[in-house]
């Protein structure tokens, strides 16, 4: 039994790492192998029989998948969109008072028809009406792929969209749309109830965190978590504990159990025998809770490892914990095999692999030794699933995890479990309820707040991403609780130290060599915006820092920050805001906020940046392997636009010449040409504005001749952004143009007397499902 299922994970898994898959006539040997496996004998036949059918399932999975997305040709078109809401709307409320609902849409009917086959997509929903999962709606849309920023470091949105099975994104074409008939079909049930429970979770008299959080905990719903609050509970290690995890359905079983328990009795007592109440209830109360939390994967372990336990018991069987978490992780992955791109998959079971493993070596304890001991393990346990899933870790998360576990699992989570019944069956106590699942959340986020505050940043640290470092660490926790010498013991704390202990910076006198043999300058996949990290030895300059909402999520965040944490960035030289569009400017204040910066330069107006000088004409500066840097433009008034204003940047290294012309358009390029002529060329262009027609003229492209053309841009975006002209222009010239939209993140490296190298991130870790 164990064998096969072992064979079928083995199976399952390797295909998903696949940049492309084989042809769907594969499936047909692989099954025909598998039948021929069962005719043999033993563990091994076993083993490859489940091999051949996980392989068979996963290809399977994956053609269905990359079948139904939305074709080239219907990328941006105006098409007709008929369908049913399928998941609970995500409220955003934006900073300039537009309001966004985001939600799925099962789709009935795509026109025109040859743009048909996708069957699940993910809209955006500007207008007024309120959107109720299970209503049909008919909606004029512009789709796109599932597509995400390809970055180091950063948060791979394409593994959500595949681990979901969204075909197609897009928003409602001028917040339009027809309401046509309310199914209120069974299976859109579950996320109805979900809705009117978020809606008066938001209506009670709590501070918006505290409101955020019962709502996650509750029936799942993360509109509220804002940045800010995802990073206070991230510092302290805790962020885990804003998703309803397999913990909380455990309880949720444990207590129906007992419930039921209680009422077997009372029916024993009545002449009634019924062994099997206690089972039914809390596979009853599991499910509706799974549900009630959409049925994320933590839950989805959770839920079939009770159902195998309970279902065992029924039948007078016994099953071991181990056992179970095999069928469940099988389960899991015979309904979705792309579950296990998410970190969600791998840390909730790990984690109860971790504690599994633990319970072995545990018998004979006390309980409060082993209470001690199950705690200590597990916060070791995250440092390596926290440094390669997250590449950080908090350094207070033991302490952390072991107040506020127990207060949201046993106080919060129960209460406001409580609180949802007495919605429906006692209402005049739902409201102390609510009070009684808000008052420790009340009492312990000021206090966080206030020690995330006077820490300045340190409660969390990036760790080491490499394989060896991580698995080395995982060996060694594992290793700890075994009952071995001290002598091994000591060896195995060793283990974990090269994770532990945090990355060095050398001091800069150390490296000077380094900055004068390499320079590197990375071009983000920050979307629609611009993002550039020049880079030589511990010398960093940041050109642009990406869209978003500057009070909020920004590329700053999602992008830039990860990528400088785990390059080894302890401080930034100097910042260069081109000017003050959003797109380049958005994640200016949360940059400056999470690292030290010694030079703030902007274009334009210095709007909301909380710091700075304005870059002029002339000024230049150097770095210690001789890199020079220069602003061009701008020079005396402003320009015919903000564009114009843009700070245009020269950089010299090596032999090799770099510029970045921000957003200026063709007036200023050709005012550009006049006064610095032929000494604009460059060998490296970052293509102005995007690759807007309204810049990158020829005048400005034969004085620089560029051999390089770089275009920040994001993919689909609904300027058209590179314009072909401009693109044609490029390559008229003999340029080579690359763009993060089709490249993700590109790295240059300039090498003095060697031709630039350059990496595409996108390309680098290539995958079928992307």
């Amino acid at each position: 039994m164990r064998s096969w299922m072992i064979g079928m994970l083995a199976g399952l898994l390797p295909v998903l790492l696949l940049p492309g898959l084989p042809g769907p006539w594969v499936c047909s040997p692989l099954i025909a192998f598998a039948l021929v496996c069962l005719l043999g004998a033993g563990a091994l036949p076993r083993l490859c029989c489940g091999l051949a059918l996980g392989l068979a399932l996963a290809i399977f999975h994956g053609q269905q998948l990359l079948e139904r997305r939305i074709t080239d040709v219907c990328v941006g078109a105006a098409l007709g969109l008929t369908g049913e809401v399928s998941s609970l709307p995500r409220y955003t409320l934006f900073a300039d008072g537009r309001s966004r609902q985001r939600f799925e849409l099962t789709v009935e009917a795509l026109h025109p028809a040859g743009c048909a086959g996708p069957a699940r997509v993910l809209l955006s929903y500007y207008g007024p009406a309120r959107i109720v999962p299970g209503d049909r709606w008919m909606f004029p849309v512009k789709l796109s792929k599932p597509w995400g920023l390809a970055n180091p470091g950063s948060f791979n949105l394409q593994s959500w969209y595949a681990q979901t099975g969204i075909d197609a994104v897009g928003s409602v074409s001028g917040g339009a749309g027809t309401k046509l008939t309310r199914q209120g079909t069974l299976a859109s049930l579950p996320n109805r109830r979900r809705q009117v429970i978020s809606e008066r979770i938001s209506a009670l008299p709590f501070e918006a965190p505290v409101t955020a959080i019962l709502a996650a905990v509750t029936v799942a719903d993360k509109s509220g978590i804002d940045t800010s609050l995802w990073n206070l509970f991230q510092q302290f290690g805790i962020n885990h504990l804003l998703v309803i995890s397999g913990l909380h359905v455990g309880l949720v079983a444990a207590g129906a159990y007992l419930l039921g328990t209680l009422l077997q009795r009372s029916l024993l007592l009545a002449g009634c025998h019924v062994p099997w109440i206690p089972a039914l209830l809390a596979l009853i109360c599991c499910c509706a809770y799974t549900a009630l939390a959409g049925f994320s994967v933590a839950t989805q372990r959770a839920m079939c490892m009770v159902c195998c336990f309970l279902l065992a018991g029924v039948a007078g069987r016994y099953s071991s914990s181990g056992n179970n978490l095999l069928v469940a992780a099988l389960v899991v992955l015979v309904i979705n095999p792309l579950a296990a791109l998410g970190s969600g998959f791998w840390l909730s079971f790990s984690a109860v692999a971790a504690l599994l493993w633990l319970a072995r070596w545990q018998r004979g304890r006390p309980g409060w030794l082993r209470l001690l001991w199950t705690h200590g393990f597990m916060s070791l346990v995250m440092l390596p699933l926290g440094a390669w899933w997250f590449g950080g870790s908090s350094l207070v998360a033991g302490a952390a995890n072991f107040i506020m576990v127990p207060l949201i699992g046993t106080v919060v989570v129960p209460a406001a479990l409580l609180a949802v019944l007495a919605m429906y069956l006692v209402p005049a106590v739902e409201t102390p309820l609510w009070y009684l699942a808000a008052w420790p959340l009340q009492q312990v986020l000021p206090v966080a707040e206030s020690l995330a505050g006077d820490t300045d940043g340190w409660l969390y640290r990036q760790l080491p991403t490499a394989l060896p470092d991580v698995a080395l660490a995982a060996a060694g926790v594992l290793l700890l609780i075994l009952p071995i010498p001290r002598s091994a013991r000591a060896l195995a704390a060793a283990m974990v130290l090269p994770l532990a202990l945090a990355p060095g910076v050398a001091p800069r006198s150390a490296r000077d060599d380094d900055v004068a043999a390499l320079t590197s300058v990375t071009v983000l996949d920050v979307g629609q915006g611009t993002a550039v990290i020049v880079r030589a030895g511990d010398h960093t300059l940041v050109y642009d820092t990406g869209g978003g909402d500057p009070a909020g999520a920004n590329m700053a965040t999602s992008v830039l920050l990860p990528w400088l944490r785990k390059s080894g960035v302890a401080e930034i030289d100097t910042l260069i805001i081109s000017h003050p569009d959003n797109d380049h400017s958005a994640g200016a204040n949360t940059l400056l906020a999470a690292m030290d910066t010694t030079q703030v330069y902007y274009g334009g107006s210095r709007q909301a940046l909380s710091r700075g000088s304005p870059c002029t004409a002339g000024k230049a500066w150097r770095w210690p392997g001789g890199q020079r840097f220069q602003f061009l433009s701008p020079a005396g008034a402003g320009g015919r636009s903000r564009n114009d204003d843009s700070c245009v940047l020269r950089i010299e290294t090596g032999g090799h010449r770099l510029l970045l012309p921000g957003d200026v358009e063709s007036g200023r390029e050709r005012e550009l040409v006049r006064y610095w002529g032929e000494s604009l060329a460059s060998d490296w262009l970052l293509v102005a504005h995007h690759g807007s027609r309204t810049s990158s003229s020829h005048a400005l492209l034969k004085t620089v001749r560029p051999a390089i053309a770089v275009v920040s841009s994001g993919y689909a975006n609904r300027f058209g952004h590179p314009h072909p002209d401009v693109v044609g222009r490029l390559q008229s010239m003999g340029a080579l143009v690359l763009g993060t939209a089709t490249g993700g993140a590109l790295e240059f490296e300039f090498v003095p007397g060697q031709p630039p190298r350059f990496t595409s991130h996108r390309q680098l870790v290539r995958r079928f499902w992307m």
